[in-house]
């Protein structure tokens, strides 16, 4: 029987894919708050607030978590290259 995988490079990436989602919903929430480009204000109007702030979210948690993922990748080590 083959032994498991190891699966610390899976962890390694889903870890700084929540960390990247995490930073970018916490800069939506910034924009909402201090009314970056009436952001705030428009989302306070609309009927359908929830719809719009569902739609960003999830544009915001794809960028900035594939962003942190792919920082993530560049930064491992290559066996056999010095810097």
């Amino acid at each position: 029987m083959p032994p498991p995988p190891d699966r610390r490079l899976l962890v390694y990436l889903a870890s700084n894919a929540a960390g990247g989602v995490l930073v970018g919903w916490l800069l939506l929430a910034a924009l909402i708050r201090f009314d970056v480009g009436r952001i705030g204000e428009l989302l306070g109007r609309s009927d359908e607030a929830w719809l719009w702030l569902l739609l960003a979210a999830g544009g915001f948690a794809v960028t900035f978590g594939s962003l942190a993922m792919a920082t993530a990748v560049f930064l491992l080590p290559r066996d056999g290259h010095r810097r």
